[in-house]
């Protein structure tokens, strides 16, 4: 978990020097390990965490750009429980157990203005029969992806 904290705090710290591009998204987490279920591949939760930041960032960084363009996004995990989905490499579903993520949130504009602030727990409760025809549905992470990107799309920046 070293390495992969102390590349973030050079990603945050990279992302605020003067002349420098913002980040849009940035993933990170807290105790990955102690997360309810997250583990794929038959990996452990820091490779797990690697992965879902990756996939998570390239997700939503084409909505950050669009909806609040030089904005940045920071989430931080607090929990998540993948529900199975993934076990042992193939795509298990337990209806009645859905997926769910809890993680705190900060969304600032170019001026690093806090636009949104606080703290989320998505349940994934959509019909998974409902993306049969989309041919991502195999990848990793495409439910939990698709998630994050319908709370992105409806964020709404406080008054």
């Amino acid at each position: 978990m070293k390495s992969l904290t102390v590349s973030l705090l050079i990603t945050l710290s990279a992302c605020c020097a003067p002349g420098t591009t913002v980040v849009p998204v940035t993933v990170q987490f807290t105790n990955p390990a102690q997360f309810t279920d997250f583990q794929i591949r038959a990996r452990d939760a820091n490779y797990t965490a690697g992965v879902f930041a990756s996939d998570v960032t390239a997700e939503l960084t084409p909505v950050m750009k669009q909806k609040y363009p030089n904005g940045s996004l920071v989430l931080r995990f607090t929990d998540i429980d993948l529900a199975g989905r993934y076990a042992g490499g193939t795509k298990v579903t337990h209806e009645a157990h859905p997926a769910r993520m809890s993680f705190d949130f900060s969304l600032a504009d170019s001026n690093g203005k806090s636009l949104a602030k606080g703290s989320s727990r998505l349940v994934d409760s959509s019909n998974m029969s409902s993306h049969f025809r989309d041919p991502r549905r195999s990848q990793v992470f495409y439910y939990e992806r698709q998630l994050l990107n319908r709370w992105l799309r409806t964020l709404s920046p406080r008054r």
